[in-house]
């Protein structure tokens, strides 16, 4: 992030952050985190990655041991659960509707206690997007520059003190982040449930097509294969078909055709099969780790 001048507004904004944000004491990589809820700090899957424990700096220079609920690299973040005392939670803006130019700040925990950050600017705002690593996040916020050693998973805020998100610099060689607040509020969940963050698996590979139905163009999506030993193979899925419909939402989207499969529910596709329409029925399992589909 490029620097902007001080002001005591900013001061304070950094001072108010900081009581809720840690350090990590690893080995290989440096890193940061904010007290998201009671006992569960937020940081970056890249600077905790394989760990099941880590050393947590916490605001008065004590070192406390984390257990590492878990760690999506889709999402490039992670979970840590701890005895938090009296650290209070991070104040989040969760309906906040950042704009390009707003000025915002990145305050970080090194591991010997000392508080440290980054002032700067967004330098893009957008919709949805899905990471290069696969993960879905909820709205595009760039920052105007990198981000410096340490900064990976600290809170970025605007000038209220209000965190906006979590830093990273996983996606991009020349800017920083900013993972936002349902993001973050989302993948916790999964982190803290399940270890992982769970995605729905039919195995089969789509591409969307426009298609015949019933006499009618529709859109849809064709599927090129189905893995013998895969949900849709047992639920009847053909190479050839094409889905127009997962329960009552049309489906022209790779993104929307992922967000629909729900890990354990049983989902009905509408299909069109040589220019009919045909109804199945199937069980949405859990991804196979390593596998595509």
């Amino acid at each position: 992030m490029t620097q902007a001048p001080e002001t005591s507004s900013l001061a304070d904004t950094v001072e108010r952050l900081a009581a809720s944000v840690v350090g990590f004491a690893t080995r290989r990589n440096r890193g940061s985190g904010v007290l998201w809820r009671d006992g569960v700090v937020v940081g970056s899957a890249s600077a905790l990655w394989r760990l099941s424990s880590v050393s947590l700096v916490l605001p008065d220079g004590e070192q406390v041991q984390g257990t590492v609920r878990g760690a999506d690299v889709g999402t490039d973040l992670a979970a840590v659960s701890f005895t938090s005392g009296n650290l209070p939670v991070a104040g989040r803006a969760a309906g906040a509707s950042p704009r390009v130019g707003d000025v915002v700040c990145a305050v970080g925990r090194d591991p010997s206690g000392l508080t440290h950050a980054s002032f700067g600017h967004v330098g893009l705002v957008a919709g949805e997007w899905r990471t290069w690593r696969g993960g879905r996040v909820d709205r595009l916020i760039r920052l105007d520059g990198g981000l410096y050693p340490g900064l990976d998973g600290a809170p970025v805020a605007d000038a209220s003190g209000q965190v906006l998100g979590v830093a990273s610099s996983a996606f991009s060689r020349h800017h920083g982040v900013v993972l936002p607040v349902a993001t973050i509020e989302r993948v916790v969940d999964q982190l803290l449930a399940h270890g992982r963050v769970q995605q729905g698996y039919l195995g089969i590979a789509v591409q969307p097509v426009r298609a015949a139905l019933d006499g009618e163009a529709v859109d849809g999506l064709l599927v090129s294969s189905v893995a013998d030993d895969g949900p849709a193979a047992r639920g009847g899925l053909l190479v050839g078909d094409v889905i127009v419909k997962v329960g009552d939402n049309a489906m022209s989207s790779l993104d929307g055709f992922r967000a629909a499969l729900q890990v354990g529910a049983r989902v009905v596709l509408r299909v069109a099969r040589g220019g009919k329409a045909h109804e199945l029925s199937l069980e949405v399992a859990e991804r196979p780790s390593k596998r595509c589909g």
